[in-house]
């Protein structure tokens, strides 16, 4: 029995050393992330979804040009998929442009000429053809159709608003008020800063506060408090009045698809960070955070202020200090290895008496 004990003593010590090692800031750490969260690590990493083979989709359309079905909607929903697969988005909307009102409740026709105003950069047109189809099949695309909504009613605003929101909007005070690397999504984020914001007529005397104060004064928390408050006092994307996307089971999913599909957009790339960060993936949360960045994010500010916390916090943090595996490792070494050892030959010592006296 004493044996038994003792080894799980130490394999539970083993399990502290492994824990103190996988909290090191480095590149196996990283490695580490990536195998806990493989989808999102790769689509920080700029996967996309794999492109099909041309000469397939090419005779594909010749074969559906040769059957024509102008009176079924799945035929031109299948023509016009292949031509956005073969990043034709223009052809795409021509073809399906004639047809709109003829279908008017198929999802599909939306979807497709949707996501062609989407790739051609008309995003007010592609959010009408979303959100269309959207009433019509709410659960469209899996359930990750709310998620492109929401990028399009991003994408649609002015980069004043673009630079204090994210698009997934239920996340945007928690975002601000995220400070020394931790991330706790709560509603309640979002009405401490509607409280502090009451002052204000409307978002733009609040972002005339922030312009003036930011001219003569450089506190970090300051300035990230008052841009809070323009922030709750913009008008909210409509699909707020129907879904909550940060409680959404869909969430990693819808964003990481955003991102697949939109590989060149900052804002998925900062959604890509939120996600990992709530799931405490620190290192992939900083790489996707510094892709938004490169990318040409309108918070790069913020997001290297994001940044600098994360790894502030990872190094100071007791469970992810940069110190904690020596300090596990004296422990082991100094304390616990040599009370193990004396226990060990305490317990034979013990066992042995016990058995004398019963043979006695």
């Amino acid at each position: 029995m004493a044996a038994m004990k003792i080894r799980a003593l130490i394999l539970f010590l083993v399990f502290l050393e492994l824990t103190a090692t996988a909290c090191i800031w480095d590149a196996e750490t990283l490695f580490q992330e990536r195998r806990k969260s493989p989808d999102l690590a790769k689509a920080i990493q700029g996967e996309t979804i794999p492109a099909e083979n041309p000469s397939l989709l090419r005779e594909r359309i010749k074969k559906l040009e040769a059957n024509r079905r102008e009176n079924d909607p799945e035929w031109w929903n299948n023509l016009a998929g292949a031509y956005l697969r073969l990043n034709e988005p223009e052809s795409a909307a021509k073809l399906l442009e004639p047809v709109i009102q003829k279908f008017p409740d198929n999802y599909g026709i939306h979807a497709n000429l949707g996501t062609a105003y989407h790739l051609l950069g008309r995003y007010a047109d592609a959010e009408k053809e979303i959100a269309r189809d959207l009433e019509i099949n709410p659960e469209g695309h899996f359930g990750l159709e709310k998620y492109h909504l929401a990028l399009l009613q991003y994408l649609v605003r002015n980069p004043a608003y673009q630079s204090r929101h994210l698009y997934v909007d239920e996340f945007t005070s928690t975002f601000f008020s995220s400070e020394h690397g931790r991330f706790y999504y709560t509603d309640a984020n979002e009405q401490v800063f509607k409280t502090l914001a009451q002052d204000y007529a409307n978002a733009d005397e609040a972002e005339a506060d922030y312009k003036s104060f930011s001219k003569t004064n450089h506190d970090e928390s300051g300035l990230t408090q008052r841009l809070a408050m323009v922030a709750v006092l913009d008008a909210p994307p409509f699909y707020r009045s129907k879904w909550n996307l940060a409680t959404n089971s869909h969430f990693e999913a819808g964003v990481i698809y955003m991102a697949q599909m939109n590989p060149k957009e900052p804002a998925c790339f900062e959604m890509l960070g939120i996600a990992a960060w709530r799931e405490h993936r620190y290192h992939l949360a900083n790489s996707a955070f510094e892709k938004a960045i490169a990318l040409g994010s309108f918070k790069t500010d913020l997001l290297k202020n994001k940044i600098a916390g994360i790894k502030d916090y990872i190094r100071h943090s007791p469970f992810f200090g940069e110190n904690t595996s020596a300090i596990i490792e004296a422990f082991l070494i100094f304390v616990l290895i040599p009370l193990l050892v004396g226990y060990y030959f305490y317990a034979k010592r013990r066992d042995r008496r016990r058995r004398a006296e019963i043979n006695a």
